[in-house]
């Protein structure tokens, strides 16, 4: 019987084994191909060349032709590694890649800061929510697919890296710069929510970049602004800020873009940024928490990194520290010069600079840009518009909405029968609000008639009152007026029973010493037509509230 078995003939068996000897050749094939390429390409660059490499340069599609005349003039020159788009147009954007592409001796990486699609930055494509309002979420399948919509959308535009998701767990209220762009204030749910993203936008074969490490959630500071300052030990830092670093979002991400931040316990030098710091970004990054991939600045234009030393010398230090790929800097000539003028005093070595600029050129290699091809312009609106991204925005805002009972009891479900009044609170449009209820049953009274009589309200068994804020940009102001906090005060002190819908950023409740007496609160979270509508049906009981608050609120069960 051994023998027998010792010398049967398994077919299966020898197939499985020549599949995987095909597959372990065709990767040994693709490595030597990869190593080929980047050794070749990297000979072929003079010093100048190789250290462009480094620099990712940014441009507004939007421009004026003056300005774009400027940037390509630049461009040509100076031969920069990568182009980060802003503000713009989608075609015009489209445009503008294959001429610079045509313009580069080694293909550009083509970047944009899209945290919430490319709409973020550009007209004409559908806005999916910003992360704050994806972050009550509790389909991660969910955002996968919007993480694959965004990708698709970046891919068929000629991105091949967005600087996204953003990983800082937002714990602090006041917080002028992250807020909507962090997913909330709970560390696993943050690490969760932003490992799918990312994995829907890796799936459509777009890289991302995690930001903005070590973390920027708990500062009161903007670094565009100025230098914030994290003043926590080491414990603090790893149970809160590094903690989605810790995981495997990590093994999910191509790049991390490391924050300019004052952290003293991880520098050992007080008003260091951590992105000059070799200690974060070489030693704590790299080596403790073994990141191997692609090391971004944030802006290096940025006050918090910029204050910190002269044009040209940020740059040195920052590729020093440890950092593969310099983001924007305020002069690109003078960057490359310095630069340059460190490699001929040996300050900068050569295997230094090789280090990063082969990484950086592998990067290129992996995103297919040695086989580079031109963006198609046909069809381009088209393709950014497809239907089903619209479909998954409102499927987003419906899974987001959220309706918390500050009672023991459930949610009021209001019955068309009941005498409902709308009042209207914010500074933008409540239309599609107050129009869903209406067709309901609801009333609309203005604030001028409350104003002139608040006891009108007694005649309605409920009040609904909407706080509207603008979503031009994520940072808009989302706080109550002192007159509307004194407002809504007496609307509750009524004898009715309340039921607030907040369309911007639930921090804004905390303007209120007695939101725990409001009884009913729903939480939008950003002033959409979609959830607007969605808001109204639920309160009516036709739609259900599946979201859960993203962040703790003081005064809010």
């Amino acid at each position: 019987m051994v023998n027998t078995l010792k010398t049967h003939f398994n077919p299966l068996l020898l197939t499985l084994i020549f599949l995987s000897s095909l597959t372990s050749w065709a990767q040994q094939s693709d490595d030597e191909a990869k190593a080929q390429w980047i050794d070749s390409t990297y000979q072929s660059l003079t010093n100048a060349q190789k250290i462009g490499q480094l620099f990712v340069v940014m441009i507004q599609s939007k421009a004026a032709e003056k300005e774009l005349k400027v940037f390509e003039e630049e461009l040509k020159r100076h031969q920069p590694g990568g182009v980060i788009f802003s503000l713009g147009t989608p075609y015009k954007q489209a445009q503008l890649t294959n001429h610079y592409q045509s313009l580069s001796k080694v293909p550009l990486m083509i970047s944009m800061d899209a945290e919430w699609g490319v709409a973020m930055r550009l007209d004409s494509v559908p806005q999916y929510p910003w992360n704050m309002t994806l972050g009550a979420i509790q389909d991660l399948s969910l955002l996968k697919t919007i993480g694959s919509h965004m990708g698709m959308q970046a891919k068929r535009l000629g991105v091949h890296m967005n600087f996204a998701p953003v990983a800082d767990v937002n714990i602090n209220p006041n917080n002028p710069i992250i807020g909507n762009r962090s997913f909330g204030s709970d560390v696993r749910k943050v690490f969760a929510r932003a490992l799918a993203l990312s994995q829907g936008m890796n799936a459509a074969g777009v890289f991302t970049c995690a930001k903005h490490f070590p973390g920027h959630g708990d500062t009161s500071v903007d670094s565009h602004k100025a230098l914030p300052v994290l003043p926590f030990t080491r414990e603090r830092l790893d149970s809160i800020e590094l903690y989605p670093y810790k995981t495997p979002l990590l093994q999910g991400v191509q790049g991390v873009m490391v924050a300019h931040l004052d952290v003293p316990v991880l520098t050992d030098e007080p008003g260091l940024p951590v992105s000059l710091s070799h200690k974060v970004t070489t030693d704590l990054l790299q080596k403790e928490l073994k990141f191997k991939g692609l090391v971004f600045t944030d802006a290096l234009n940025m006050k918090g990194a910029s204050d910190f030393s002269p044009d040209g010398d940020v740059s040195l230090k920052a590729l020093l520290a440890g950092n593969d790929v310099l983001v924007i800097p305020n002069d690109l000539g003078l960057s490359i010069a310095h630069l340059s003028d460190a490699l001929k005093k040996g300050v900068l070595t050569e295997a230094r600079l090789a280090h990063s600029v082969k990484k950086i050129l592998g990067a290129k290699y992996d995103l297919g840009l040695d086989q580079y091809a031109p963006v198609p312009l046909n069809g381009l609106t088209k393709a950014l518009n497809q239907p089903i991204y619209k479909q998954t925005i409102e499927k987003a805002y419906a899974q987001a909405a959220t309706y918390v009972s500050q009672t023991d009891a459930t949610p009021i479900v209001l019955k068309p029968s009941d005498k409902v009044a709308f009042v209207a609170l914010g500074d933008d449009a409540s239309s599609d609000f107050a129009k869903t209820l209406k067709s309901y049953g609801a009333q609309q009274v203005s604030r001028s008639d409350l104003s002139r009589d608040i006891e009108i309200l007694k005649a309605f068994d409920y009040v609904v009152v909407g706080h509207h804020r603008s979503m031009e940009t994520a940072y808009k102001a989302h706080r109550f007026t002192s007159e509307e906090v004194s407002l809504l005060k007496d609307i509750n002190a009524l004898s009715n029973t309340t039921i607030l819908a907040v369309f911007t950023k639930p921090y804004a409740v905390l303007d209120l010493p007695f939101i725990n007496e409001i009884p009913q609160l729903f939480f939008g979270y950003q002033n959409a037509i979609q959830i607007q509508q969605y808001a109204a049906q639920v309160l009516y009981g036709q739609k259900l509230a599946k979201g859960v608050l993203p962040v703790s609120l003081k005064g809010v069960k």
